[in-house]
């Protein structure tokens, strides 16, 4: 089978999954990508070789972290001559419309990929979005979804029922010790992401940390990254008197320590599709504090017990840490459930199903099942 992706950019986590599925497919996995790398982002790839990475060229328009419209017009004339089996392709942009008017023309099943969700899709609100989403998803012959949540986004665009399968999201990084037990971690408190409060909830942060320093505490906290937020945070930390380690940026190998060594993660999301976040603290054992404007807070953290999902109340959430921080018991429950829960939320499991969704589109597989698909 040979398959095409077409993503904006590759990332480190859709660059492992990439590298297990070239694998899997014996190479015959090209993934075009609309730009090597998008504002604000820091990482730096390694060379692709399982799969072939091809960017295109062509004009991209970045309107703010989170809002991209890539027009790559090679992307026609790429799939029309790749002899492809199958072509994925990852959000609504022009140049996805004309991968997928490049799939029907060749005669090519084409599946649209998401890690949307309801509360965070730009239709609800724009009537733009929501054309380029009805052009594009009833005639896909599959959907790829990163959640429950993505896949009846996709159903309400009118992607068939059943045709959709899940396919969990996993870190770019494995964690490859035990987790560190409570007492040696350092840090009581930790935030990890984009700087910002409109997504992110970086001030939010910080009133919970002022919330506990009004009941008499002192926590230690740990800052992970970087935004327009970042002075501000820093200022406002610095003037409650809290110990503050501020790491900046850290690379996917620097991670696994930064978040062993905090005994209670908190993410405090405004509006996250998924929020991977979630994820790599809990392959380190830390349990995590999420609003339910994360879909990871929805489909990972509350279910698995590994942590709390709370709404945005400063005082609850204040309440939820010093219940992790001072109750041993309750936080080596969720430190043993974050560990068993990350095991299900595998790489392994991430190749396999976006095979199995390959798979069924050219005939080679059982119908999907989306109530047993990403497990």
């Amino acid at each position: 089978m040979k398959v095409a992706c077409v993503v904006g950019i590759v990332t480190p986590y859709t660059h492992r999954m990439f590298e297990q599925l070239g694998a899997e497919l014996e190479g015959e996995l090209v993934v075009f990508a609309c730009g090597d790398n998008e504002p604000g982002r820091h990482w730096t790839l390694p060379a692709a070789t399982t799969y072939t990475r091809k960017t295109l060229k062509g004009i991209r328009l970045h309107r703010s972290y989170v809002s991209h419209i890539y027009l790559n017009p090679g992307i026609v004339p790429a799939i029309m001559r790749g002899q492809f089996d199958v072509v994925m392709i990852g959000d609504f942009s022009p140049t996805m419309m004309l991968a997928k008017l490049a799939g029907r023309l060749r005669g090519v099943p084409v599946i649209i990929s998401t890690d949307g969700q309801p509360d965070t899709d730009p239709g609800r609100h724009s009537l733009l979005h929501r054309i380029a989403r009805r052009l594009v998803v009833p005639s896909s012959a599959g959907g790829v979804g990163a959640s429950r949540g993505s896949i009846k986004l996709l159903e309400s665009y009118g992607l068939r029922q059943g045709t959709g399968t899940i396919v969990w999201l996993t870190p770019g990084w494995d964690f490859d010790r035990e987790p560190p037990p409570y007492d040696e971690r350092p840090f009581d408190l930790m935030f990890c992401g984009h700087l910002d409060e409109d997504r992110k909830g970086a001030l939010f942060f910080a009133d919970v940390v002022a919330a506990l320093v009004a009941r008499g505490r002192t926590p230690k906290v740990r800052i992970t990254g970087e935004g327009p937020l970042r002075d501000k945070l820093l200022a406002r930390l610095k003037a409650l008197n809290v110990p503050t380690q501020f790491d900046g940026y850290l690379g996917q190998a620097a991670l696994g320590d930064a978040y062993a060594s905090a005994k209670v993660f908190l993410f405090p999301s405004r509006g996250d599709p998924w929020g991977l976040v979630a994820n790599e603290a809990l392959q380190c054992g830390t349990p995590v504090i999420v609003s339910p404007h994360a879909q990871a807070g929805r489909e990972l953290v509350a279910p698995s017990g590994a942590g709390r999902m709370l709404p945005l109340d400063v005082e609850a959430w204040a309440d939820t840490a010093e219940t992790f921080l001072d109750d041993r018991a309750v936080w080596a429950e969720a430190h043993r459930r974050a560990q068993v829960t990350a095991e299900r939320f595998s790489l392994d499991a991430m190749v396999r199903n976006t095979l199995s969704a390959f798979a069924r589109v050219v005939g080679d597989g059982p119908e999907p099942n989306p109530a047993r698909t990403g497990r």
